[in-house]
């Protein structure tokens, strides 16, 4: 695939770190206060470094979006799920739509239920990227 989106969102990548960080924050906080009172800042160092470790980790394996297109079709990957993919002939109308997050997502139409997306999280312009899209679309009717 030519056209390659992989973007770091930064929203997901932090609610990955707090999960994992709260997680080891309820564990110290089960802990007998004096065990832990004298290397409190050594554990809040070792609590960060690990919430940073298995955040990312959690961040690539739930939430992290890989997008890549070209003339034939795309493919849309969300964490280590198998990715999704389409050809562009599939598909006869497209549609710009907007969630009730303020988030874009180009919406293709065809014979199946309607697929979307997520422009907004690929931090691509929802605008030109629907006009490259019905210019995929409308080239691969064609031929």
């Amino acid at each position: 695939m030519e056209n390659k989106r992989s973007p770091i969102q930064a929203y997901y990548l932090f609610k990955s770190f707090v999960i994992m960080f709260m997680i080891q924050a309820v564990i110290v906080l089960f802990t007998p206060a004096a065990l832990t009172a004298p290397i409190w800042y050594q554990i809040l160092a070792v609590n960060l470094i690990v919430g940073l470790v298995l955040g990312w980790y959690l961040y690539k394996q739930w939430y992290h979006i890989e997008f890549s297109y070209d003339e034939a079709g795309f493919q849309l990957k969300k964490g280590k799920v198998a990715p999704t993919k389409r050809r562009w002939n599939e598909f006869s109308q497209v549609s710009l739509a907007r969630n009730e997050y303020g988030e874009f997502k180009v919406r293709l139409y065809g014979n199946a239920e309607p697929f979307e997306i997520p422009v907004s999280k690929l931090k691509l312009d929802p605008f030109r990227f629907r006009l490259e899209v019905m210019d995929l679309v409308a080239g691969s009717r064609r031929s």
